[in-house]
């Protein structure tokens, strides 16, 4: 060890190493993260899923029974207000299924937001892509609010 330097050749290499050492714990900290974001994106998608085949089911079940009611109300043994409830559960049983292709489509694009994929390229979406570099270069001699008023 160097006299004069008073250990600061020492000091900057431990100083080099502890940061090291804090960005690889960042590292791992995000890729954690990055794993139980895509974790539970993915539990979403498949609770999406399910949702939807339980709310088809449900739908299914509601047309039995409204056909059914209808047919009871035909011979006498139902009243309108039962076949108005039957038909209010169809519409509800309808609402439930598409909520759940909604939800399944947001778990979707969650999920593509996960992994990074979730990008106009990939999508195939017919639209044009915002690049920075092409708003930068319109802007950058513009010194907002000194310049006078003829542009110098």
């Amino acid at each position: 060890m160097p006299i004069y330097q008073g250990g600061i050749e020492y000091s900057l290499i431990r100083q080099s190493k502890e940061n090291l050492a804090q960005q690889r714990l960042n590292l791992e900290t995000t890729r954690d993260q990055t794993r139980a974001n895509i974790v539970q994106a993915w539990g979403q998608l498949e609770a999406g899923k399910a949702q939807v085949q339980s709310a088809q089911a449900q739908v299914t079940a509601s047309e039995i029974a409204l056909n059914g009611v209808r047919e009871e109300a035909k011979a006498g043994q139902r009243t309108t207000l039962d076949v108005l409830n039957a038909q209010q559960a169809l519409v509800n049983a309808r609402v439930a299924l598409v909520t759940a292709q909604h939800d399944r489509v947001v778990a979707s694009y969650s999920v593509l937001n996960a992994v990074g994929r979730l990008a106009p390229q990939v999508l195939g979406l017919n639209t044009t892509v915002y690049d920075p570099s092409v708003h930068y270069q319109q802007i950058r001699d513009s010194w907002a609010g000194v310049r006078t008023p003829d542009g110098r």
